[in-house]
């Protein structure tokens, strides 16, 4: 049982304190009539027999004096950071505008932030990745990454961040079966074999997957899905449109030049919604029906999708849920327990609409 101290006459408050001094754990005792051990097993949440009058003492002390802990003397203390990097291995400074990467940090920051962690998040190129103050100075107790780039390259930046005693999550990538990295991916290559099924099903034929220039794993993943779909029938075909960005100026671009050269398909397939929007709003430009003439679709189902008319064919994608669990599992590894689902598979849905 923790046992208080005689009340001084007059309790600190937040506005006691001069500019630029920090309320300390004794002025937190002070205040709540503690000892200042009980204090620390508060904030650190060590309860044990501890009254809950006592706690909620503390802690509206806490409150009232606007006390923070001292990340750097806790971090030295526990031999922890309390900070997990998250790396966008893209050449674009604009990666953050990417809907499937926002989804995922935010689905890994909420749930840090629950457990006391920060998150770190930048972008780079695959050159810098390997010199940057993340990798090489372990500047956070984990990685999670989001890879871009050939298979092969990205293979070789794993094996440099997969150290001992540092965990890494990378995420909609295949992985590798080092000690201390696991996979989380959605099942792009099945969500997107589903999609061609059902285009084949309302009369698709003449296949035009548009992608972007930079080659990411979940693209490579609904092309071979697609092609595989497509395999079983013989008169179908099937050709790649590469996109630059994928933006939307360069996705029409990109569809305009094919049909000029090639002629016109009658399905288009977006590698994402904002290329699959791009094409559907183009092609009805040029004064065709969606689905009549040509059928469109794109792929993650983030908010745009519904505003579209007809209303975009996607798949629905569970990329916040993926950055959730990409944090549950370092905080499991950080604790040494090494997940026993090493390479985690998100299922995906369709979502029939309209352009279909």
């Amino acid at each position: 049982m923790t046992e208080k101290k005689s009340r001084p006459d007059r309790q600190p408050h937040s506005g006691d304190f001069p500019i630029g001094r920090r309320p300390t754990v004794a002025d937190v005792a002070r205040a709540a009539n503690v000892s200042s051990m009980t204090v620390s097993n508060v904030v650190n949440k060590r309860f044990g027999s501890m009254g809950k009058d006592v706690r909620a003492e503390v802690e509206r002390a806490i409150s009232e004096l606007g006390y923070r802990p001292n990340a750097s003397g806790r971090s030295l203390r526990l031999a922890k950071r309390f900070s997990i990097g998250m790396v966008v291995v893209d050449e674009s400074p604009t990666f953050l505008a990417d809907a499937f990467i926002t989804r995922v940090v935010a689905g890994l920051s909420n749930y840090l932030s629950q457990r006391d962690y920060g998150l770190v998040v930048q972008g780079m190129s695959a050159r810098t990745l390997p010199q940057s103050a993340l990798v090489r100075r372990h500047e956070t107790d984990a990685l999670c990454v989001l890879m871009s780039g050939p298979a092969s390259r990205r293979r070789r930046l794993l094996e440099r961040l997969a150290k001992p005693g540092h965990p890494v999550v990378v995420l909609q990538d295949v992985g590798s079966d080092s000690d201390g990295v696991i996979s989380i991916r959605q099942d792009d290559f099945g969500g997107a074999r589903e999609l061609a099924q059902h285009m084949l099903s309302r009369g698709g034929r003449d296949f035009v997957f548009m992608a972007p220039d930079v080659e990411w794993p979940a693209i490579e993943q609904r092309i071979a899905g697609v092609t595989s779909a497509l395999q079983g029938d013989a008169r179908s075909t099937f050709a790649v449109v590469n996109c630059a960005d994928g933006g939307f100026s360069d996705s029409q671009a990109a569809i305009a030049r094919y049909v000029a050269q090639s002629g016109w398909p009658n399905a288009i397939m977006g590698g994402n919604d904002q290329m699959g929007i791009s094409a559907l709003k183009w092609v009805i430009d040029q004064g065709l029906r969606v689905p009549e003439d040509i059928l469109v679709s794109g792929f993650n189902a983030f908010d745009t999708w519904q505003y579209t008319q007809p209303m975009l064919t996607t798949v629905i994608s569970p990329a916040y849920e993926m950055g959730a669990s990409a944090g549950a599992a370092i905080l499991d590894m950080l604790e040494g327990n090494l997940p026993s689902e090493r390479h985690r598979l998100f299922p995906v849905k369709l979502q029939p609409g309209g352009s279909t």
